[in-house]
């Protein structure tokens, strides 16, 4: 059964979420892939990962559809496709269930500072617990 952490954050708060996210499972040595919309946005979340923290390195690589699945841990990918060398899901970007599916675990950010993703993130919700799916509320929490 998957499980999907609903993460609550705000959309300026997303990335340093993404990567806290990522840098967590990395350190409990889970493969990564953080899914994301667009080639800019990935390589924002490569840039991220590079400096976002002093004390730890993550190996990563922008990964797309078509090529040959890198060795690298975590892996940021534009788009939503096909790529089972992975065990944690990161949703950077909308996300649909079915997909996030494919994962033991799925991190979906709840942004409360924008009424249309808060309400497809209901939606979402809603949608995990009538698949039986485990989704876990994680509150707000105010970063420094």
């Amino acid at each position: 059964m998957t499980a999907i952490y609903f993460v609550e954050t705000t959309a300026g708060e997303q990335n340093d979420c993404i990567c806290r996210w990522t840098e967590r499972f990395y350190l409990e040595r889970k493969h990564v892939r953080v899914v994301v919309d667009s080639l800019a946005d990935a390589q924002l979340i490569d840039q991220l990962l590079w400096t976002f923290s002093q004390q730890s390195f993550i190996p990563h690589k922008i990964f797309n559809s078509g090529t040959n699945q890198p060795g690298e841990p975590v892996l940021i990918t534009p788009g939503q496709f096909p790529a089972s060398c992975c065990e944690v899901l990161v949703c950077g970007c909308e996300t649909e269930l079915e997909f996030m599916n494919s994962f033991e675990t799925a991190v979906h950010f709840i942004l409360g500072d924008d009424p249309r993703r808060k309400q497809k993130s209901r939606l979402l919700w809603q949608g995990a617990k009538e698949r039986g799916l485990n989704p876990i509320h994680v509150p707000y929490e105010r970063r420094h």
